[in-house]
């Protein structure tokens, strides 16, 4: 047996050898719908929709969706009949647990719908017809099913309950030179109070998938306007809204919880700036506010700005390995600090976590913004969030259960032991950020045990019999992550080097890039699986003297 000393929090002693899995090519999908010019003259044409569209190809690209993935329709291909055929395609085209985008950028209408107890919105497609919110639930119910994530961002009026995303105007009289609305409102439908900006209660796609069956955390629902609001178009440019939302989710938006990703809710409250600021000069026009619904914690690019590289390979030894013939002996507490080579270069990104604030839980409001608490950040809370943020990328029908056999370990005496079981079959992954908040640790698979594979229903025991991780402190509390993911994870968009049985442990320094390189590494952010789904469980395990 050996013994191998983290740098805080546990210790571990055992011997195995393994192999590393590898993963194969990505698999997300996206359809981007576009329509400036209709087939009546009596439609207004929308001139920023071209840029929109090369707005959302953007967007697709840089949540890793290949070229050869990504389906468009433009203008007089975008009638009804193709679009509920494409959005068919995009079903069985998209694979299980691969993520999908659908991006709508055109005309909305609203109309009162005595059967649905209120207004009803709709997109109104090349061919004069409307596509209503229910409608495209059902032709992507499919998709709903199978697919890990789907982010639909729809740039029309009153898209804040018609579906995921919205902009464009509403009434003509509101508009100026510089902004264009989106709306239009069809012949016979009559000027009743659905075709006026109201707080009246509105059905929207996201409640009729979700009626469907759909899970509402595998859904995201982008709006750029509220039911009672007008959203603009802004010739040679596109549409307010998709401009926000495509700058921040390329960079622009900044990770104000210092988690090492930038979820929907920090891109949502940069585009708003956004929308505010071209409006601000506009006196007669009042900002739109962009609205989320669903998996508002998503992570729709895992590295928004790719960290620099590290000044030394993330996978080291963490101490000495000694042999030693039982596993009674302990390394005392008070060395624990002293072995820390690696966190030398923590220093140098250290701006991001110094931020004073942690992102707030949103409730499901409509109206509601999302808002900054003002509480001071902690390298423990800091990490503590970039594990939350995992744990929230999870998909509700992969159930991992967890069981601790103890879930206080006295320091030097207790081992950690637990026993995991799964859903479904995949792969087991343990992350450890110890009580001293240095480090993130993989705990498991590593350079001594790389057999990480689990069966559906069958329980596994971890440690294994050949090795145990026992309390080293200091005292405090460690936080224990538990994913099991369809498909292996790819070491090398973590370390630079495969862990051995001398250097057996993975680990991420707790700095901005060490975050976010885990977060890409837990997530499959480089979407190179044939499934990106998971289930996970967040656990907390205290060290007590």
């Amino acid at each position: 047996m050996v013994w191998v000393k983290l740098m805080a929090g546990l210790v571990l002693c055992a011997h195995l050898p393994g192999a590393w899995a590898q993963n194969t090519g990505g698999q997300r999908t996206a359809l981007i719908v576009g329509i400036g010019q209709y087939g009546s003259p009596d439609i207004p044409s929308l001139s920023g929709v071209a840029f929109d569209m090369d707005s959302a190809r953007k967007m697709a690209l840089a949540m890793g969706i290949e070229t050869k993935n990504i389906s468009m329709l433009r203008d007089g291909a975008a009638t009804k009949a193709n679009i509920l055929s494409q959005f068919k395609k995009l079903s069985d085209n998209t694979p299980e647990g691969a993520r999908a985008f659908i991006y709508f950028s055109g005309h909305g209408t609203r109309w009162q719908d005595p059967q649905a107890g209120g207004c009803v919105e709709g997109l109104l497609t090349y061919d004069g017809q409307t596509l209503t919110h229910k409608e495209i639930a059902q032709a992507t119910d499919k998709l709903s099913q199978k697919a890990d994530k789907v982010i639909a961002l729809f740039d029309a009026c009153h898209s804040g309950g018609v579906t995921l995303a919205g902009t464009r105007g509403l009434n003509t009289a509101l508009s100026t030179p510089l902004f264009a609305p989106k709306f239009f409102l069809k012949a016979g439908a009559g000027r009743d109070i659905c075709s006026q900006p109201t707080n009246m209660v509105s059905r929207s796609l996201f409640g009729e998938a979700t009626r469907l069956n759909a899970l509402a955390e595998n859904l995201v629902q982008i709006t750029s306007s509220r039911p009672d609001e007008v959203s603009f178009d802004e010739p040679g440019k596109g549409g307010l809204a998709t401009q926000g939302i495509r700058d921040c989710l390329l960079g622009q938006a900044k990770d104000l919880d210092g988690s090492g990703a930038v979820s929907m809710t920090e891109i949502q409250m940069c585009a708003q700036e956004s929308i505010n600021a071209k409006l601000e000069n506009s006196p007669n026009l009042k900002p739109h506010h962009v609205h989320v619904l669903g998996t508002r914690n998503l992570i729709p690019v895992a590295v928004v700005k790719p960290p620099p590289a590290p000044e030394k390979p993330v996978t080291i030894a963490m101490a000495a390995v000694t042999p030693t013939p039982t596993p009674t002996p302990t390394p005392a507490p008070a060395p624990a600090p002293a072995p820390a080579p690696a966190p030398a270069p923590a220093p140098a990104p250290a701006p991001a976590p110094v931020m004073p604030a942690t992102l707030s839980a949103w409730v499901d409001e409509p109206l509601q913004e999302p808002r900054i608490l003002e509480t001071p950040s902690t390298p423990w809370s800091v990490s503590a969030a970039t594990l939350r943020d995992v744990e929230q990328q999870k998909n509700p029908r992969r159930k991992v259960d967890v069981q601790l056999s103890k879930s206080s370990l006295q320091i030097g005496k207790d081992a950690l032991e637990l026993t995991i079981k799964s859903s479904h079959d995949g792969y087991v992954y343990l992350v450890l950020l110890g009580s001293d908040a240095q480090s993130f640790y993989v705990l498991f698979p590593n350079g001594l045990d790389k057999a990480n594979r689990i069966k559906a229903n069958q329980p596994l025991r971890l440690p294994k019999p050949d090795w145990q991780v026992k309390a080293a402190g200091p005292a405090g509390t460690d936080q224990l992550l538990v994913i099991v993911s369809d498909s292996p994870r790819q070491l090398d968009s973590l370390t630079l080097a495969e862990p051995t049985s001398a250097a057996p442990f993975t680990y991420s320094l707790n700095n901005l890039q060490g975050r976010s390189a885990l977060i890409r590494y837990l997530t499959g952010g480089n979407t190179s699986m044939r499934s990106e789904s998971f289930g996970a469980k967040l656990l907390s395990v205290q060290e007590v003297l």
